[in-house]
């Protein structure tokens, strides 16, 4: 053993470069001897063909990897289509994410199999009962409509008016009305919760609008589409005017905008950064719009979302 270990340690000084590339093992003795020439060329074409199978496992791994987080993405596009828009076929979808139809099926097979799409009448698909599930466990937790549900609830019993809260989705620059308060009364509004929407119509969205930078209004304005009602293209000149008098105001009244024969009104409310998050509304019939206390609505609505933007730990610039 010693004079192995002398006979190694001689051939490490001789040739340090070869002993280096045999990689310190029971081999680098044979491979760093300049009398083993054969030796010296197999274990060489055996490295070299080791390297470039690691760099092929390598390349395979990433591959795979790319493969599965596109796999991914594609999945949850679905997921959004699947709630965004409920009820249509797996063509309807394949067009909407630019897919093959074939590949919709599949993604749709595997959502079926786990609960989170459904297949629904007329072979149209929808959210599966564990995206509602989720939904309503996490909707259960939102703090704003936590929050918010107090004050819509007085609202509507003080004016037997729809009362809504509506939230801020910044990134796409839409809004969702995230919870409604319902009057004791049978002529009351419908409201679809959850459901992106521009921000350019109603009240409860303009309010929001008038809060953002300018270039987040000139992006939403250019964004949103004709008016639900009329269907009348947006005019950017009359919507920034109606903008400078609601941040002016403090508030928002539109007229049919989202809904016929039907006023809205807003009021918005703010973090403790001062960034707008949403607005506290009524969508109120025009025939008892025309006979309501209309200032005593607007004064009440402005102090709920007053007092709800405290709760957020927001300082209006004359509190400070």
């Amino acid at each position: 053993m010693i004079i192995l270990r002398e006979a190694d340690a001689s051939c490490q000084r001789r040739a340090p470069v070869q002993a280096g590339r045999a990689g310190g093992g029971p081999g680098g003795l044979l491979q760093s001897r300049p009398d083993h020439p054969g030796m010296w060329s197999t274990m060489k074409a055996k490295t070299t063909a080791g390297a470039k199978a690691a760099t092929a496992a390598t390349a395979a791994t990433a591959a795979g990897e790319a493969k599965e987080t596109s796999t991914v993405k594609r999945i949850l596009l679905l997921l959004q289509c699947l709630v965004d828009h409920p009820g249509e076929s797996a063509q309807a979808l394949a067009y909407r994410l630019n897919l093959p139809r074939s590949t919709v099926h599949r993604l749709l097979a595997t959502l079926r199999d786990n609960d989170y799409a459904g297949h629904e009448a007329g072979g149209t698909f929808g959210p599966g009962l564990e995206i509602y599930r989720m939904a309503a466990k996490l909707g259960g937790h939102m703090p704003y409509r936590r929050l918010a549900e107090p004050y819509l609830q007085r609202l509507s019993e003080r004016f037997h008016e729809t009362s809504l809260l509506t939230l801020l989705e910044r990134r796409q620059l839409k809004m969702f009305h995230a919870a409604s308060g319902s009057p004791d009364d049978p002529m009351r509004y419908n409201i679809r919760l959850n459901v992106l929407e521009p921000l350019v119509w109603g009240a409860t969205a303009r309010v929001i609008l008038a809060h953002l930078d300018p270039a987040e209004i000139d992006a939403a304005i250019a964004a949103s589409g004709p008016s639900p009602v009329q269907g009348l293209a947006p005019d950017p000149a009359e919507i920034m005017a109606a903008l400078e008098r609601i941040r002016g105001d403090g508030h928002a009244v539109t007229y049919s905008h989202r809904t016929p024969n039907t006023v809205g009104v807003g009021a918005p409310f703010f973090d403790a950064e001062g960034q707008v998050v949403g607005s506290l509304g009524f969508l109120i019939p025009t025939f008892r719009w025309e006979h309501a206390d209309v200032d005593g609505i607007i004064a009440a609505l402005r102090d709920a979302a007053g007092a709800l933007s405290a709760q957020l730990g927001y300082r209006s610039p004359q509190a400070s």
